[in-house]
Formats: C-alpha cells, sequence, structure tokens
C-alpha cells in the first residue's frame, strides 16, 4: 500500500473521468500513480464514475482501498464528461489539478513539465495535439470544421486543444463560480484568458476500446458548444430574412413588369417558388430560436449538473 497523502493536504489533484473502464481502469490509474510518485508535491487522484454500469465502481473501490490517495466519486447516472470534470474540480483539494482521460490517450508523462510550467508562474497549462492518432478522414474533417466554426462563430481559436489542461486553484474557483449548467470545459477555460503555457504532444494509439460517440451526440455536442458561445446565428435570422424581403420584391418586380408588358404567364409558378423559399427561410429560422430556447430553457430550470451515489462498498446488499 502507498502512503497516504501528507497531512491530508494535496498540492496536485488529478482530475480523471472514466466510463465503463473495468476492464483496465485500475492498471491504467497504478501508470498514473507511478508517473507523480516522484514528485514533491503530496497527490491525489480524484477519479469520477460517469454512471458506469460495468463493475468500474466495485474496481475503483478495490483501488481506493490499496491506494489512500485515490479518492472515487460515482453519479448515480450518466450524465456527460463534461459533468464529470466539473465534479471533479469541485472536489478537487490541490493547489492545481490536472485533467486527463483514464485510457492513457493524455499521456500522463508530461505532468511533471505542466507542472514545472505552474511553478514558474502559468496559471493553465495546456496539452496540444499535434497529431491526433488514428482517427479516420472523417473525423478529422469534422474536427476541422468544428474548429473553423468556433474560431469564426465564437472567435476564439481552440483547434488542437483537448481536455488535458493543468489549472491553478484560481482558475479553478473562477470555473465553478461560473453560474452556466451547459459547459464547455476547454471553450470556458480559453475564454477566461489567464496566463497560459502550451505543451504539444502526439495521441498516442490505444487499442482497448472505440470511440463511444456516435456521429449524431457529436453533432449535438458540437452544435451545443457553438450556440453556448456564440450568439451570431440568431443574427443570420436577421440577415435571412432580409434576403429573402429582396428575393420576394424581385420575384415580384418581375412578376409586375411581366403583367403590365401583356407577358405574364398562366400558373403559379412565381407564387409556389416564393412560398418555398419564404416558408423555408422561416421554418430555418424557427430552428435557430427555438434551439437558443431550448438552451435557455435548460438554463432556467435550474437542475443540478450531476447527482452522486455512495460508493458500492457502502450501499446496502
Amino acid at each position: 500500500m502507498t502512503n497516504p497523502l501528507e497531512a491530508n493536504e494535496p498540492r496536485v489533484s488529478l482530475v480523471v473521468p472514466v466510463f465503463n473502464e473495468a476492464s483496465f481502469i485500475r492498471d491504467n490509474l497504478a501508470q498514473l500513480l507511478t508517473v507523480v510518485d516522484g514528485l514533491a508535491d503530496a497527490v491525489e487522484l480524484v477519479v469520477v464514475d460517469d454512471g458506469s454500469i460495468d463493475d468500474t465502481a466495485v474496481e475503483l473501490s478495490r483501488a481506493a482501498a490499496a491506494d489512500a490517495r485515490i479518492r472515487p466519486i460515482h453519479f448515480t447516472r450518466n450524465f456527460g464528461k463534461e459533468a464529470a470534470i466539473h465534479a471533479g474540480l469541485a472536489a478537487a483539494r490541490g493547489d492545481c489539478a490536472v485533467v486527463l482521460d483514464a485510457d492513457l490517450q493524455h499521456p500522463p508523462n508530461l505532468i511533471p513539465a505542466m507542472l514545472s510550467h505552474w511553478r514558474q508562474g502559468f496559471l493553465v497549462v495546456e496539452a496540444i495535439k499535434t497529431e491526433r492518432g488514428r482517427e479516420s478522414l472523417a473525423a478529422r474533417a469534422n474536427a476541422g470544421l468544428f474548429y473553423w466554426l468556433f474560431k469564426h462563430l465564437a472567435g476564439m481559436d481552440i483547434a488542437g486543444l483537448c481536455d488535458f489542461k493543468l489549472l491553478d486553484r484560481l482558475v479553478i474557483d473562477t470555473y465553478l463560480a461560473l453560474p452556466e449548467r451547459r459547459r464547455f470545459f476547454r471553450g470556458l477555460v480559453y475564454w477566461s484568458g489567464y496566463p497560459t503555457a502550451r505543451i504539444p504532444f502526439e495521441v498516442p494509439p490505444c487499442e482497448s476500446r472505440r470511440s463511444r460517440w456516435s456521429w449524431l451526440r457529436l453533432a449535438r455536442y458540437a452544435l451545443d458548444n457553438l450556440t453556448s458561445f456564440s450568439s451570431l446565428p440568431l443574427h443570420l435570422v436577421g440577415l435571412l430574412g432580409a434576403f429573402t424581403l429582396g428575393v420576394g420584391l424581385v420575384f415580384g418586380l418581375l412578376t409586375l413588369i411581366q403583367k403590365l408588358t401583356g407577358g405574364s404567364l398562366d400558373g403559379f409558378t412565381t407564387v409556389i417558388l416564393l412560398i418555398v423559399i419564404i416558408g423555408g427561410a422561416l421554418m430555418i429560422s424557427l430552428g435557430i430560436i427555438g434551439h437558443y430556447l431550448a438552451l435557455l430553457y435548460d438554463e432556467v430550470k435550474g437542475r443540478p449538473t450531476y447527482l452522486l451515489r455512495p460508493p458500492p462498498d457502502r450501499l446496502a446488499p
């Protein structure tokens, strides 16, 4: 058994969201702790079980019993990675926290370099992907499109950024104080504007699992994040209305000229075309407005971002 934290006052917190990773979670956590074993700072490992339906919770309890530095947190159900990061940061007690994935695609050997930059005075240290690993061309294209849209809609260039970050306690407290419930961790940390250092890395190959994100879920996640940081689509509704009005005026003027010159044709082609254009513009506009109303509705309800449950060893048999 590894020695417990010095006086229960960790200097560094590692925040690791997990979901259905029972087959390799204990080995990977052991590798994480091996990397930080040589650090002079006291370390804690906050592992957030995002409602796993396999034996992840049991494996985490066993790992925590074997090493006092491991602190598992269990959700009642799957609330998503953003909620898991939020819960982990809320539970972190260190002067800084490093957020990273449990599958080791965020190389833990970068943590000492991150801490070195932090000690130099940087409040945020971000790991930047220079190579995205074994991703398909479609996945790379979709990621590129998202970053391009985010840059031009929200005015924030987050290309290459990921959730692998070190945050100073000041940044953690700022992040936790933000009132919004739909969060985009990468975007909010970038938006905060604190002094930042960046470390490049290549994503190592991972054979243990495939991505659990479907195309539909990724598209919804991207859309929510884009609209959370930009109101430009709402302004585009007005431009779309102006464009539709212009097209209608042109068709109306042409129809009037044909009528006055006696060249008007029988039928309702022009009318049908105008109805299609105007109707399509209205439905698109209502869809954009409806999406923003849905985001506002979720915020107004004020439900908690996540709910916790006791660990397995404290549940009734």
